[in-house]
């Protein structure tokens, strides 16, 4: 977030965007036979991952009836108060990727962010309650070993947080996933492997890149949180007015150059 605003960031050198953790009680999403898949781990024990289909998935996830009751993994923790709206809410799921449409070859999803919204009612003047959230699995080593960045750096492929981080990355630049149709909204634009969209997601302009993330050690623990795409990239800015004239960052060299003005929906590209 500092990167961002570059020279400016310096001005205020004790400004950092920090979170308090604070961890909750664990919940079991429970699961129709035929709507997940698994693999075994090569001992035999369960499981090395698992594949939900989205739909399923997503029902499991957001209450469907306001208010909220116990049904759903959601609901359940706003009733129970430990999922609020001054809060940025991770579901941590271990090795669990999704599917898109039936086909559990149309895989993975290794994360999203979004939010619940429920109605207000007089304790809180009738204003819409908004909970944001991110759903992130833990990715374990070798799942996902990209040759891209395997062949430059067999370290730097997504494992560990590197789910995560791209999304409370993107929570922070684009907490509501543009949903009025205004804010957070950007010029469509077209990452250097194809992808396009026209909304400030941060994490996805650079998931498909060449050596996505960026290792590094806490503790005596190696972790690989991704690098993101800077504001001036989606706003165009030639040059940068971010740190070092940089589109990306940590990995300032992901990200080189603007792509090219798109029409609507990147059309003919």
């Amino acid at each position: 977030m500092r990167a961002q605003v570059g020279a400016r960031a310096t001005e205020h050198p004790q400004w950092h965007t920090l979170l308090a953790p604070s961890l909750k009680k664990g919940q079991t999403m429970a699961l129709i036979e035929g709507t997940y898949f698994f693999a075994l781990n090569n001992d035999g024990s369960c499981c090395a991952f698992v594949l939900v289909d989205s739909n399923v998935f997503a029902n499991e996830l957001f209450p469907p009836t306001a208010p909220p009751d116990n049904s759903t993994v959601i609901g359940q923790a706003e009733v129970s108060g430990s999922m609020k709206t001054q809060d940025i809410s991770t579901l941590l799921f271990p090795n669990t990727y999704l599917y898109d449409n039936g086909n559990p070859n149309d895989c993975c999803v290794l994360g999203f962010h979004s939010f619940d919204f429920e109605p207000g009612d007089a304790s809180n003047g009738n204003r819409t309650r908004f909970y944001v959230m991110n759903y992130s699995s833990w990715i374990s080593p070798g799942l996902f070993a990209d040759p891209n960045c395997a062949t430059k750096d067999p370290e730097n492929c997504f494992q560990d947080v590197t789910a995560h981080s791209h999304e409370i990355a993107e929570i922070f630049n684009d907490p509501f996933v543009g949903y009025d149709g205004v804010h957070n909204i950007t010029p469509f634009w077209l990452n250097p492997a194809g992808q396009c969209q026209d909304i400030m997601e941060v994490g996805d302009v650079i998931e498909d890149l060449p050596n996505p993330t960026f290792p590094v050690t806490i503790g005596s623990v190696k972790y690989h949180p991704q690098t993101e795409g800077l504001l001036p990239w989606f706003e165009f800015q030639s040059p940068s007015t971010a740190l070092h004239n940089a589109y990306s960052y940590p990995n300032e060299t992901v990200l080189t150059a603007l792509s090219a003005p798109q029409p609507l929906n990147c059309a003919g590209k």
